[in-house]
């Protein structure tokens, strides 16, 4: 449970400020670890002190067990604390994000707005226009069916001749450069589509 605190006779002498020197601070530590308060570690050429723990009082089981049950209580705690810290922020980005009393009215009287002159668009457009007889509308619908069979077939053929020409062994243009070269604008190319009869 305790770390282990280490020192190096170098260390200590820079901590020092040079007023003790490094002969006195070895002579120290060494001393210090004859008497048992410190115990040193060799390793190579370097020396390494540290705290004597068998010095240390030791705690008895029912005081361990205790700062055990502090610490698994504390962190309970602090997860606990995590937890509500990351709900609220989530809780404040989503009310940063959203508009303020003043934005909210501001937005809708601009809907208000927009919606009158709706209303008035809509009025004055059913003013001008006219009812359709059944039979006006039987021959539009008509009409708008032979355009449109019209269209399905001229761009078939259209299509026809540029397979055919790519079709051709002497042709290295994809679809796409030949129909560029040709100066045809595909359906696909003018966001238009083919209605459905």
């Amino acid at each position: 449970r305790r770390k282990r605190m280490c020192m190096e006779a170098v260390v200590s002498t820079q901590s020092t400020g040079k007023e003790i020197g490094k002969t006195q601070v070895v002579k120290s530590l060494e001393s210090l670890a004859k008497s048992g308060s410190l115990v040193e570690k060799v390793y190579g050429k370097q020396k390494i002190y540290f705290l004597n723990q068998s010095n240390l009082p030791t705690l008895g089981e029912g005081v361990l067990k205790e700062l055990e049950a502090d610490i698994a209580t504390k962190s309970r705690d602090v997860t606990s604390l995590r937890d509500e810290t990351r709900q609220l922020d989530t809780e404040l980005n989503g009310l940063s994000k959203s508009l303020t009393t003043e934005q909210a009215r501001a937005r809708v009287a601009d809907l208000d707005e927009q919606l009158e002159r709706g209303k008035e668009k809509l009025c004055s457009l059913k003013g001008v226009c006219k009812d359709i007889s059944p039979g006006d509308k039987e021959a539009i619908n008509k009409e708008h069916d032979q355009l449109t069979k019209e269209w399905r077939r001229r761009k078939r053929m259209c299509m026809d001749v540029v397979n055919a020409i790519l079709e051709n062994d002497g042709c290295v243009k994809s679809k796409r450069e030949l129909l560029e070269e040709m100066g045809v604008d595909t359906d696909e190319d003018t966001g238009c589509q083919i209605p459905g009869l």
